[in-house]
């Protein structure tokens, strides 16, 4: 048995040594000899890149946020402060691209995120939410992007909505249903395209022909079961869609060595809210460049739409505040 364990590992090593030209114990890309194809595991950065101003976006961030509009946990005023964490990164397993266009391809990544929302005064926990995702992405020509996403929402609400466990004279619903209960689970699968319009400007323009990106997510519920396992959709059985688009400015100095300015504008439609609109603003300064695939910016925010708990989406919230945000 062991000698036929040696033969099979011989085999595997032999057939790699002839599929790859190079080290495969290596981040960089390998050249198939087979196919015009190089393969890279665990590439530094995505071929499709995250949203500068999704407040549902699968990144780690720090966000003061003072509410003028909260309808979840309001003060006697009607308004509420914030302080909210959120920890998560994604990660990029494999890609394959065109041998000598690294930055094309087909690549899958996975991404979690956990954000905590807490009332400032106490810094106590207002809620939890959880996503998650796996994804594959495309990215057939240098000015755009394509994934196919199973993303997942879950919500528990926190303790700080009650306390003391005797209600909260400012809050307009029952909270005993609510506390310590995922009320809000959504799994459904999402189609996303992001796209440079003023790429055309390269050849004449170069600084400008990057600094605009469009992009727009549509997302379904389908009922049953698959690969994955029951898909849920609790509590709003029949509403099957969310879409969202939007669009991002980027003025980097000195190829972002220095650092950019940017300016991003999102609106999302869920049918759980009647497609109402959600308006999500920010604006600020993106760090100095480290690591490929990874960004770190300090942003003013601007947010105005159902509440960014998915327990209360149906409740309304506004807000303004300072958000840093660590993406990948």
């Amino acid at each position: 048995m062991r000698h036929i364990r040696a033969i099979l590992l011989l085999l595997i090593l032999t057939m790699s040594n002839l599929l790859f030209a190079g080290s495969y114990f290596s981040n960089d890309a390998i050249s198939l000899k087979v196919l015009p194809v190089t393969y890279t595991g665990l590439p530094d950065d995505y071929l499709y890149p995250s949203y500068l101003s999704d407040p549902l976006a699968v990144n780690s961030q720090i966000a003061i946020r003072e509410y003028s509009i909260d309808e979840v946990h309001p003060r006697s005023d009607g308004t509420e402060t914030h302080y909210d964490v959120t920890i998560g990164t994604r990660y990029n397993f494999i890609r394959f691209s065109p041998d000598g266009a690294p930055d094309l391809g087909l690549e899958m990544d996975w991404g979690m995120a956990l954000t905590t929302f807490m009332d400032a005064r106490v810094t106590d926990l207002l809620g939890i939410d959880g996503i998650y995702y796996f994804a594959v992405a495309v990215k057939p020509v240098e000015w755009a992007s394509f994934r196919f996403t199973r993303h997942h929402i879950c919500s528990h609400a926190g303790d700080q909505l009650d306390p003391n466990g005797d209600g909260n004279a400012y809050v307009d619903f029952d909270l005993n249903p609510q506390i310590n209960e995922g009320t809000f689970v959504r799994d459904d699968y999402v189609v996303s395209a992001m796209v440079e319009p003023l790429y055309f400007l390269e050849p004449l323009a170069p600084e400008l022909a990057r600094t605009l990106r469009v992009y727009g997510d549509f997302s379904s519920y389908i009922p049953g079961s698959d690969l994955l396992g029951w898909r849920n959709l609790t509590p709003s059985k029949y509403a099957y869609i969310w879409y969202q688009y939007g669009a991002e400015i980027e003025f980097p100095f000195a190829g972002g060595v220095l650092g950019s300015l940017f300016a991003a504008g999102q609106v999302s439609h869920w049918q759980e809210s009647a497609y109402a609109p959600n308006y999500s603003l920010q604006a600020g300064f993106i760090l100095p460049k480290g690591k490929p695939g990874q960004r770190m910016k300090l942003a003013f925010s601007y947010y105005d739409g159902q509440s960014l708990m998915n327990n209360f989406r149906y409740r309304r919230a506004r807000f303004m505040g300072i958000t840093f945000t660590i993406d990948k």
